[in-house]
């Protein structure tokens, strides 16, 4: 796996409580949380995305032998584990995306039962549709947040006008291209909105729908801060 060019090794080796404690406003919260990241992530290489730790539960697709990114299902499965969990407030987020819809599906369930949310070390493109989700909203000392534009590639979007064309009533690729115009432009008012519910600012918001598709956008905490991206 890949981390902004370097290559990941595990949480072990990228979390310390001491750091942490070092730039956030709620010294014995982060305590636990912190303390729950060394003592579970490490045994935890492998296993489904979502485990539980006392009151935080992990969402963590890097290092899971059931699935590499965000994906369909994953928020009834966080329903469920939730219902069984009554006590958890905080979600802990490491994921360098995938599937949007699905990450927003995640995030109003998020947002309905009030969780915290908290990146250790990176959380990519739709998982921040996720983190914005949480209540409060923090990240350790040297984890990144990432942001890039929505892309959809030649080969994908072919095979989706070619699926969809008959119930769809395109007679030509241009039909097709005006839905797609006027679906883009929905998408992205819908994406501005979200962002200003969740506190952020209006022309970080702008900035973050400007991120160029072909990078990752990793703001610094400074900035992040005064967006209101991060609570703490």
């Amino acid at each position: 796996m890949k981390f902004d060019g370097m290559v990941q090794t595990n949480y072990l080796e990228r979390s310390s409580c001491k750091k942490f404690l070092k730039y956030t406003e709620n010294p014995m919260r982060n305590i636990l949380i912190t303390l729950a990241v060394i003592a579970t992530l490490g045994t935890q290489v492998g296993a489904d995305p979502f485990f539980v730790e006392g009151n935080i539960i992990f969402f963590d697709t890097e290092n899971s032998s059931t699935t590499d990114e965000i994906e369909f299902g994953q928020r009834d499965q966080l329903l469920q584990i939730l219902k069984k969990n009554m006590g958890i407030d905080t979600l802990v987020l490491n994921s360098g995306g995938g599937m949007i819809d699905e990450a927003k599906e995640i995030a109003d369930l998020v947002i309905d039962v009030g969780l915290n949310t908290h990146v250790e070390l990176f959380c990519e493109s739709a998982c921040v549709t996720i983190f914005l989700a949480g209540e409060n909203r923090t990240l350790a000392l040297g984890g990144k947040i990432g942001f890039h534009a929505s892309w959809w590639d030649a080969t994908s979007m072919e095979k989706y006008y070619q699926s969809e064309k008959q119930d769809k009533g395109w007679e030509t690729p241009f039909d097709f291209a005006s839905w797609l115009y006027e679906d883009t432009q929905s998408e992205i008012f819908a994406d501005f909105e979200y962002l200003l519910e969740r506190g952020v600012k209006p022309d970080f918001a702008i900035q973050t729908l400007k991120a160029g598709s072909d990078g990752m956008w990793y703001p610094r905490r400074s900035n992040l801060r005064q967006a209101g991206i991060l609570t703490e």
